[in-house]
């Protein structure tokens, strides 16, 4: 029944779900553009810390977030290594992925199976969002100094990238 008790618990359980993640990926990304790498880092765990209380997260939940982590580590890693984006402020040395994308990359886990669950078997939607949102967020971190993206080929890459990326997450959200 749409409106509901229990449709309007899930619907403010996801938008303090958004809202938490909003503020974890502003505090990590102005941490590293302003020179506070560990504080944003620090704020952006401690949020993922809330929602693990708020939402009883389980063992499946944490694998979730450990195949994220893993995914971006490497992605970010690869687009760092080959100069397609220059992260600010590291928190480690090159060539390792940057910490607080890292962080960033649980916060996003954080969202599949709350917020964004409404891309769950919807496929060609989450293929759409990834390939838009993605170079978005990176936009936004550019224009909030803590990024630099390199090219044009780079967006591309970012946009195909994420594409495949977002629905991949969401079939592993399922899964898990």
């Amino acid at each position: 029944m749409v409106g509901g008790p229990l449709y309007v618990y899930q619907m403010k359980a996801n938008i303090i779900n958004f809202s938490l993640f909003q503020i974890g990926w502003f505090a990590a990304i102005l941490g590293a553009a302003h020179g506070y790498v560990y504080p944003g880092i620090f704020t952006a765990l401690m949020i993922l810390i809330i929602h693990i209380k708020l939402t009883k997260t389980d063992q499946s939940e944490f694998k979730l977030y450990a195949f994220t982590a893993f995914i971006g580590f490497i992605f970010d890693g690869l687009m760092q290594f080959f100069n397609l984006i220059i992260y600010f402020n590291p928190g480690w040395p090159f060539p390792l992925t940057p910490l607080w994308i890292v962080v960033m990359w649980l916060l996003f886990a954080m969202t599949l199976n709350h917020s964004l669950s409404w891309l769950k078997r919807r496929y060609v939607l989450s293929f759409v969002f990834g390939a838009l949102g993605g170079p978005l967020a990176y936009v936004a971190g550019e224009k909030l100094g803590a990024v630099e993206i390199t090219s044009d080929l780079s967006l591309i890459i970012l946009a195909i990238s994420w594409a495949f990326i977002t629905p991949l997450l969401m079939k592993y959200s399922k899964r898990t």
